[in-house]
């Protein structure tokens, strides 16, 4: 350990989530500690992610109350970004340019039909566009393609976001520290106590608050008795990278399959969802699966440079909603089981728990994400 053994606010995980708490809890004047199992950002299902910034394309999967979140912190992602740079002289890789949900048969475009009543029922909007239109703003897109969806829905790369939620942490006065598993937590008198084992050390951490931010591996950490459980598994997802020339500017996205185009020439392909455990196996199927249904949408990919085949984990919570907010009444919080949707609920998550932390309030858009709706159906 650094030697710092008592702080305001331990968190415990590395991933965006914890990063960005840790941030925005030290520029609110806060002594904060993160401490991360292996390399920051190693196991975090963010260091595989595409990045997207989808309300209105994902509308049709999502809780409505999750959907309201998710369009709140989409609307202040440009400017968290911008501070996050000032903060850090790092980019985050925003990318404003929208999303084209593409349709390569007739029931792809039923299913357009159908997320497009969904989009108008919550009071969003989507452009509808023909064939020659999606052709005409993304030239490389395939022959097969009869129609098209535009949203305003974004990007974001989390692995430079990641970087700068680092650089920001220590500009802020904050200590990040990697190698270090929590493996019990203990109420002690005013403040939490923590065994932290530390490559080959185990040392105690006090903090007057702790948060569990750890992903698909928050459930890991002992707690004090009496506390509910978070029923934890994690969802596997395979994601194949290829880099070239750029082909797209936009977002494309197929019900089958989705492209996240870089600047720097970097191609994301997304992405599968097994429920398989910690099984962190790239597979031929599933890689073969990705570069089958990219390439229909975008012939072009097939001569691009195959770089990586990654795998992380989902944190998925029973009903697939976060868990944001104080597991005890008191000291101990949780900001865990985005699932689907950890980067592009990091900010709001940060910035409205930070609120419950620091202030005592509790902004109505995380009341449904309470983890204590656990313990009332471990009682019932």
């Amino acid at each position: 350990m650094t030697g710092r053994a008592v702080v305001d606010v331990c968190v415990v995980g590395g991933g965006i989530v914890g990063l960005a708490l840790g941030r925005e809890l030290a520029l609110r004047g806060r002594s904060v500690l993160v401490l991360e199992s292996r390399r920051v950002g190693e196991r975090s299902a963010a260091n595989v992610a595409a990045g997207m910034l989808a309300p209105a394309s994902e509308v049709d999967l999502s809780d409505s109350r999750l959907t309201e979140f998710a369009l709140a912190a989409h609307a202040m992602y440009p400017e968290w970004c911008a501070a996050l740079a000032r903060e850090s002289g790092l980019d985050a890789g925003f990318d404003p340019t929208g999303t084209l949900i593409v349709a390569l048969h007739h029931d792809h475009l039923a299913l357009l039909e159908r997320l497009n009543e969904f989009q108008r029922e919550r009071g969003l909007t989507a452009e509808r566009l023909s064939a020659a239109s999606a052709r005409e703003l993304e030239p490389c897109l395939a022959p097969g393609v009869i129609g098209a969806l535009r949203t305003d829905d974004t990007q974001v790369d989390p692995r430079r976001a990641m970087r700068a939620l680092v650089a920001a942490i220590a500009a802020a006065g904050g200590v990040l520290e990697d190698g270090a598993e929590v493996s019990a937590l203990v109420r002690d008198g005013d403040t939490y106590a923590l065994t932290v084992r530390h490559r080959e050390s185990e040392a105690t951490v006090h903090a007057s608050q702790v948060v569990l931010a750890g992903g698909a591996w928050s459930a890991r950490v002992a707690l004090p008795a009496g506390l509910p459980s978070l029923p934890m598994r994690p969802v596997k997802g395979q994601v194949v990278r290829v880099r070239g020339e750029r082909l797209i500017g936009h977002v494309v996205r197929t019900p089958d399959v989705y492209l996240v185009p870089r600047a720097d020439g970097e191609l994301v392909i997304g992405a599968t969802m097994e429920e398989m455990g910690f099984d962190a196996r790239s597979t031929a199927g599933m890689v073969e699966h990705l570069l089958r249904e990219a390439q229909r949408v975008l012939p072009g990919i097939a001569e691009l440079e195959l770089t990586e085949c990654g795998v992380g984990f989902r944190p998925a919570l029973r009903d697939h909603l976060p868990a944001i907010g104080s597991l005890d009444g008191a000291g101990l919080f949780v900001a865990t089981g985005h699932f689907r949707n950890g980067v592009e609920l990091a900010p709001i998550t940060a910035q409205l728990l930070a609120d419950v932390m620091c202030e005592g309030r509790t902004d109505p858009l995380i009341a449904p994400f309470t983890p204590a709706r656990f313990a009332t159906v471990a009682s019932a």
